[in-house]
């Protein structure tokens, strides 16, 4: 069973050409242990790839 995650929301209209649009942005609400859990996975990945890539020039 998952629990459903709220999110904050933060909409902004710009101009573009003519007209305009909407750009609408959802943050996850999240407790600090989950946050936490999120930014070491985050983390992880971005070693991964920074590993992968990184070497190329070597």
């Amino acid at each position: 069973m998952t629990i459903p995650v709220k999110f904050e929301s933060e909409v902004k209209t710009v101009p573009l050409g003519n007209g305009t649009i909407r750009i609408e942005n959802l943050t996850p609400i999240l407790s600090p242990k989950d946050k936490e859990r999120r930014r070491r996975e985050v983390e992880s990945c971005l070693f991964d790839v920074f590993s992968k890539y990184g070497n190329k020039n070597q």
